[in-house]
């Protein structure tokens, strides 16, 4: 599960309200046709951070040290690729159908092009599979950078009404969710089809050719579906939402500058930690989730449906996060649903073959994972407007920055040092069968490391300073210094996730 969101961009939109501009309403089709653009990156995201290691491990069959090296450094590059894409987009022409737009269509093809392929076992010496995934993920990462970030700022360009975008918002955060289901039932139904899952065929100890081929052609359907799915939300976002480029003008503060304010402001620093150590715990466990299923407890077979029974506890329970949040507070709910995962993830450590108590596990764990991915971006508005009453500037777009650097650091980290720990462990690359020193190693990665990264992650939430009640100071002092004509914001921070702590579905259902 993906939900690594934000794109940062060097635009600034500014609102104007006054009687002289027209109200720009939104008709359910057009907050239908924008939300299925968040379906794209949301989808392929969570394809990759769960599959594509167990993919490069078993099916292209390369060591694990170079699949460190692939998935460390195509996810640096992918935290590279957001600002500069984001400058881009700032600098490109108003065509006649906007600014954004032409990106988020152009760029679909080839993302869709490198997605297939990212799933092609090339046949050639391992130093050039090595080369051959490397170029492809950071392709990959690169092409859909390109319709993620200009889509997020697209938000504040479809209408010039608040509620208008926050409905539109609330229909994007129903079909990211919604999206990271379709990645794992259609990719995780298709692998698990001719995955070994442990147990060669006919007594043998490593997969043979023919089912190595049958795995290839399996993953390339389901990529191939993926690719589809994803070429049609661009083009629905294309045709179906209309862009009003009038309201994008230039950002004139230098970005080196802002970095002097961002590093300096404790509660950023202090969040921004948290956000590290606990997508750190959460990524260590995702990309190793199949793998300890198979070479640790022997169920393999039903990692697909374990995958789902976690995703729907999360989405299940963010009505009760909500209450907690509203009843506590953010910093308190958040807290809380870290503190439940760490008895939780000692439960790896420990179970053997037993099917019920690992769906209990993971649908427990489901719970303390749902308010661990979407606190944190709606913490960080709050420090945001910190900043704002303690300096009268806003410096959002680098924020936001920072933020999604680190968020994405911990995937190529986690994803890069795991690899790690099953080379030493001895990871045996073809065999059906590992070493009885991976179990091992991959009960140490869904346990212990997580766990020591979540105390950590607490460590640093418990020095955060903004409680709900310095947060209502806040807002209240804001709104008394807000001007009455308008307001300034930045496009380049993720707007539902600024809106996440107030919106309800109420903003869909009204419409329906």
């Amino acid at each position: 599960m993906s939900y690594e969101r934000t794109s940062i961009t060097s635009v600034e939109i500014r609102e104007s309200s006054g009687p002289h501009t027209p109200s720009q309403k939104l008709r359910v089709y057009n907050k239908v046709c924008f939300a299925v653009g968040g379906i794209p990156y949301s989808m392929t995201v969570t394809g990759v951070n769960f599959f594509f290691s167990v993919f490069i491990l078993e099916v292209a069959q390369i060591p694990p040290y170079y699949v460190s090296i692939i998935v460390f450094g195509g996810k640096a590059w992918d935290a590279v690729t957001d600002p500069i894409c984001g400058y881009f987009v700032h600098r490109s022409p108003t065509t006649r159908f906007g600014k954004l737009q032409p990106w988020i269509l152009l760029s679909a093809p080839p993302a869709c092009a490198a997605f297939f392929f990212l799933w092609f076992v090339p046949d050639i010496s391992d130093e050039g599979k090595l080369a051959y995934y490397f170029v492809m993920y950071c392709l990959f990462n690169t092409c859909v950078t390109c319709l993620h970030v200009p889509y997020t700022s697209l938000t504040m360009c479809i209408s010039n009404e608040q509620k208008e975008r926050d409905s539109a918002t609330a229909y994007r955060m129903l079909l990211e969710i919604f999206a990271v289901v379709i990645a794992v039932v259609i990719q995780g139904q298709l692998i698990n089809v001719h995955r070994p899952a442990g147990d060669c065929d006919e007594g043998g100890t490593t997969v043979a050719p023919d089912n190595l081929l049958l795995q290839m052609e399996f993953y390339m359907i389901g990529a191939g579906i993926l690719g589809g799915i994803y070429m049609i939300c661009a083009v629905t976002v294309f045709f179906g939402v209309e862009e009003h480029p009038d309201a994008i003008h230039e950002d004139p503060d230098p970005f080196i500058q802002g970095l002097k304010y961002v590093f300096t402001h404790g509660p950023y620093v202090k969040l921004t930690m948290t956000l590290l150590f606990i997508s750190l715990a959460i990524q260590t466990i995702q990309g190793n989730l199949t793998l300890f299923l198979t070479h640790s407890v022997d169920l393999g077979d039903h990692f697909a449906n374990l995958i789902l029974a976690l995703l729907a506890a999360a989405i299940v329970s963010l009505p009760m996060w909500q209450f907690v949040l509203l009843r506590y507070g953010k910093k308190t709910a958040f807290a809380a649903g870290m503190i439940i995962l760490v008895p939780i993830w000692f439960g790896p450590l420990f179970f053997g073959t037993n099917l019920a108590l690992a769906y209990v596990l993971f649908i427990l764990s489901g719970l303390g994972i749902a308010v661990a991915y979407l606190l944190p971006w709606s913490m960080l508005p709050d420090v945001l407007d910190d900043f704002m009453l303690k300096t009268g500037v806003r410096k959002d777009a680098v924020f936001y920055s920072f933020f999604v650097f680190f968020n994405k650091l911990a995937v190529g980290v986690s994803m890069g040092l795991s690899q790690i720990m099953l080379g030493i462990g001895g990871y045996v690359t073809g065999a059906c069968e590992q070493p009885e020193s991976v179990g091992l190693t991959l009960r140490l990665l869904m346990s212990p490391v997580p766990i020591v990264c979540v105390l950590i992650a607490l460590m640093f939430l418990w020095r955060y300073p903004i409680t709900e009640e310095r947060r209502k100071a806040t807002k209240r002092k804001l709104s008394a210094k807000e001007p009455q004509n308008g307001y300034v914001i930045h496009p380049g921070k993720d707007l539902h996730s600024s809106i996440a702590s107030t919106m309800s579905y109420q903003s869909i259902t009204t419409d329906l």
